[in-house]
């Protein structure tokens, strides 16, 4: 019984010491802010507990078991968080992020080394593909050279490891290039685009870049696709870029290439003042854009009484009721429009207009003797060579034989077989 006894408590105390680091690990919260092109990253700690008077250093990791061989001193601190800065180019930070995509990180007081605060906790190693090199974005046609400082440079992948491939995709997310121009026109941070971009990088058609170099060992790698740049045609395009890692994962990333237009402004839109349309029909409106070439041809729709009509994103009306209604239609930034009313009218009736006057297929022989009529009146006289009655219907007349034939040949093949099962 003792020994039983003594197990149990042993079992319970061991349950205790392995359930606490967890529960502590679960309170603690981590954010990534990734705050250079050089795939250079800080990591937030909060719902940790710091002496503010004691300094403390961090570690980084491949795996959870791995112990921590080298610390580094945070700069960034409070009671109850600390920041890790995971730099690009230190070759302890590039060893561990080049294989793998999830590192592990462990926080202990400097002043007592013996307290851990952050035991191996996960973190996200992975590099936002806009990230991965020095651009964030180049003009179509930029020149590049074979030197480091005139060259496309990756911090944690160098000649040694990898091979560097690319290619060109076209953006045609609307959405996409309207929030690259407004960034652009304010000369803002291109990584705001990075939520609405792809993650999925294309998976063949890969180029070997023309020119691809590293330092050595630990050194990041540089070069350059093909110089000058060029894209096939118009707009903004990816730039992807694979790195295919030799006993290091692979890395895919990309640059946008701008080959936009000049923006031409828009001066004004129109539309026809007035339009009816019927019930039972629609009506497509076009707008008018001065000059014909502007660049930004992305309008709205509205109608000031949809009980009336109504209209789509395309321009297209579809009447609900007899009256009208004004149609707007409105620029992108809201600043020109033009008007159309538009009243809904009762459908017309078509082909009812046989009044014979003079027309070919007039039925009332109002007077005038068509040349080649083929109504069957003169002057509105019957004609006495018209056939009157029924004509047969060659074809009704050779369905109804055939159902006479079939009837009659099931009911001579029901009374044989009849007659024949009576007998048996």
């Amino acid at each position: 019984m003792k020994k039983t006894k003594s197990l149990m408590i042993a079992l319970i105390i061991g349950f205790i010491l392995f359930i606490l680091p967890n529960i502590s690990q679960a309170a603690v919260n981590v954010t990534k802010n990734v705050y250079s092109n050089n795939g250079s990253a800080k990591y937030q700690f909060t719902g940790v507990e710091l002496n503010t008077s004691h300094d403390y250093e961090f570690g980084l990791t491949k795996t959870e078991s791995e112990e921590v061989k080298n610390w580094h001193l945070i700069t960034e601190k409070d009671a109850t968080s600390a920041t890790v800065d995971l730099t690009a180019g230190t070759t302890e930070f590039t060893d561990v992020i080049r294989a793998v995509s999830t590192g592990y990180i462990t926080i202990r007081d400097k002043n007592e080394p013996t307290t851990i605060v952050v035991n191996h906790h996960a973190i996200d190693l992975s590099i936002p593909y806009l990230n991965i090199t020095n651009y964030s974005v180049i003009n179509n046609g930029k020149e590049f050279g074979s030197s480091e400082s005139n060259g496309i440079q990756i911090n944690f992948w160098n000649a040694i490891y990898s091979q560097a491939y690319y290619q060109y995709e076209k953006i045609t997310d609307q959405n996409v290039i309207n929030k690259y121009k407004e960034i652009k026109s304010r000369n803002g941070n291109y990584n705001e685009l990075q939520s609405l971009l792809k993650t999925q990088a294309p998976t063949s058609n890969w180029n070997s870049w023309h020119y691809w170099n590293g330092y050595g060992f630990n050194e990041p790698g540089f070069g350059y696709p093909q110089s000058p740049i060029s894209v096939p045609d118009t707009g903004l395009y990816y730039m992807w870029i694979y790195l295919a890692g030799n006993n290091i994962r692979n890395l895919y990333g990309y640059i946008l290439v701008d080959n936009l237009q000049p923006e031409i402004a828009l001066d004004s839109i129109s539309l026809p003042k007035t339009q009816n349309v019927e019930l039972g029909k629609t009506l497509t409106l076009t707008p008018t854009f001065s000059p014909s070439t502007t660049t930004n041809k992305i309008v709205t729709w509205s109608s000031s009484d949809e009980s009336v009509a109504t209209v789509d994103n395309a321009g297209k009306i579809t009447p609900k009721k007899l009256g009208s209604t004004i149609i707007t239609v409105t620029s992108q930034d809201g600043t020109k429009k033009a008007t159309c009313t538009v009243t809904v009218v009762a459908a017309s009736s078509s082909g009812n207009n046989n009044s014979g006057n003079g027309s070919s297929g007039g039925s009332n022989g109002s007077g005038s003797s068509n040349s080649g009529s083929t109504t069957g009146s003169t002057n509105g006289k019957k004609d006495p060579t018209t056939a009157t009655g029924s004509l047969p219907y060659t074809g009704v007349s050779i369905g109804i034989i055939t159902m006479i034939i079939l009837v009659t040949s099931g009911g001579i093949y029901t009374y044989l077989r009849y007659k024949r099962l009576r007998g048996i």
